[in-house]
């Protein structure tokens, strides 16, 4: 009896480690796509086409929401950015209110002229697809860059979902980092458009990991990769504090008192100089 139930728990080891040499076979196989019927917030790929200082970014996105955030009301822009004049970073955090553990992760870059560029690390989902973090942790989605105007990005999620929102400056090492890091969002964002599609990964390929690749690609070594707060991104604010990355000598929950903008956000509601007055009052 012993023996007969050995083998059958050997012959299971044996169907299971068959079966997950099987999905990881087909997941290394299985080809990024680059068209699809996406939705329509991600629907028109972000590109950069660099001369010298100056960088022109097509198809910024810059939608309107409303009377909810499902009535998606479409726009886009090109503009020419002048990399010179980069005045200030933010890294922007959104966790979300129906799951404690995650949040969603991005950069805003600030120019003296008072543009706001934000680079949206996202999952690209198509009409049929919701996401899931258990989804995100098999080749379900590809990554995308989403050059997005700060006040589409921003007012969504603070007005709309009503999720918390908090908006933090940047500690830079060295002034010249910013275009740097800038730089090199760019140019990834150029690579997953034709060049080199990539699959987002919850865990390894998500929107705070790939910030963090970014980050030390500009300054090796400055975020460890093998950080859990990278995957439970509700604590990304926490491990930027932690490492010196915000421009603060607050606690992370004095911090998050201070740089949260759903108030005052709420309050002033969509206007032409939202990105500028919300800072108004962060400052």
């Amino acid at each position: 009896m012993n023996l007969l139930r050995t083998g059958f728990i050997k012959r299971v080891l044996q169907f299971l480690c068959l079966f997950v040499v099987v999905i990881l076979v087909w997941q290394c196989f299985k080809k990024v796509p680059i068209v699809g019927d996406w939705q329509d917030n991600l629907s028109l790929a972000s590109t950069a086409e660099f001369s010298g200082d100056l960088v022109t970014v097509r198809n910024v996105r810059n939608f309107r929401y409303y009377p909810t955030k499902d009535d998606m009301h479409p726009g886009y822009y090109d503009r020419t950015y002048d990399l010179t004049q980069l005045k200030k970073v933010w890294f922007i955090a959104e966790p979300f209110n129906e799951n404690q553990l995650a949040a969603h992760t991005f950069v805003s870059f600030e120019f003296n002229n008072g543009d706001f560029l934000a680079i949206s690390i996202e999952a690209r989902r198509t009409k049929s697809q919701t996401y899931s973090m258990w989804s995100g942790m098999f080749n379900s989605y590809p990554l995308i860059y989403v050059a997005v105007d700060e006040r589409d990005a921003v007012l969504l999620r603070a007005n709309l979902r009503k999720d918390k929102v908090y908006v933090y400056p940047v500690k830079l090492e060295k002034s010249e980092n910013a275009k740097l890091l800038l730089v090199d969002m760019l140019k990834r964002m150029n690579e997953l458009t034709s060049v080199k599609p990539a699959w987002y990964n919850t865990f390894f390929a998500n929107c705070t990991s790939s910030i963090a690749k970014h980050i030390n690609n500009v300054s090796p070594g400055r975020i460890s990769m093998l950080s859990w707060q990278l995957w439970l991104t509700a604590s990304a604010d926490e491990l930027a504090i932690n490492h010196g990355l915000l421009d603060t000598d607050l606690s992370i929950d004095e911090a998050r008192i201070r740089f949260s903008i759903n108030e005052v956000s709420q309050k002033i509601g969509d206007i032409s100089d939202y990105s500028a007055e919300i800072r108004r009052f962060l400052d």
